[in-house]
């Protein structure tokens, strides 16, 4: 775990409690994303970063980018961000509020690598696979990887399941070696 998410993890689980307590957690969501995005890109941490422009300036910046800001919690919590200057980790609080919400609404979040372009059937049919398999709702994130040559790879928590032609090369190879 990178030094971001032991800086971000506090600010993250904060954000998700006080989105619960709101029962505005998809706002939250949302705006946690869209700041994620905007924060991430060099121009922006430019003009936070710049001396001449004060916190309050840095709060309507950010909040300008955001459709509806009402929630004064919101605002709060992005207020406390540009005043400790942990703004800079949005990306890592956006991360940490999703798997909390994840978490919280019983879903898992399953990583697929393939070393190639999954169809819309196959992923389906993967899904509820996977439902089965863990008796929770799954949210897939496919990846592509070509160095799998075929197959695919399987990550969740902390279970891998590898069904990919170069894990059975590898094991193969082990095995010629012994």
């Amino acid at each position: 775990m990178s030094e971001n998410y032991i800086y971000s993890r506090p600010y993250g689980e904060a954000a998700f409690k006080l989105a619960v307590e709101d029962k505005s957690i998809e706002n939250w969501s949302i705006h946690l994303a869209e700041l994620s995005t905007i924060v991430s890109d060099s121009q922006t941490i430019a003009i936070l970063s710049d001396p001449k422009i004060d916190n309050a300036m840095s709060l309507k910046f950010l909040s300008s980018f955001l459709d509806d800001v009402s929630n004064k919690n919101f605002l709060s919590f992005l207020s406390l961000l540009v005043e400790t200057k942990r703004i800079i980790y949005m990306q890592e609080i956006a991360e940490i509020f999703e798997s909390l919400k994840f978490k919280h609404n019983n879903i898992r979040v399953v990583e697929v690598e393939s070393a190639h372009e999954v169809s819309a059937d196959q992923l389906d049919s993967l899904t509820s696979l996977l439902k089965d398999k863990y008796q929770s709702e799954v949210k897939v994130k496919v990846s592509i990887n070509k160095a799998l040559m075929a197959g695919l790879k399987i990550k969740s928590n902390n279970e891998v399941i590898d069904l990919t032609i170069k894990s059975r090369l590898d094991q193969m190879e082990q095995q010629l070696i012994i």
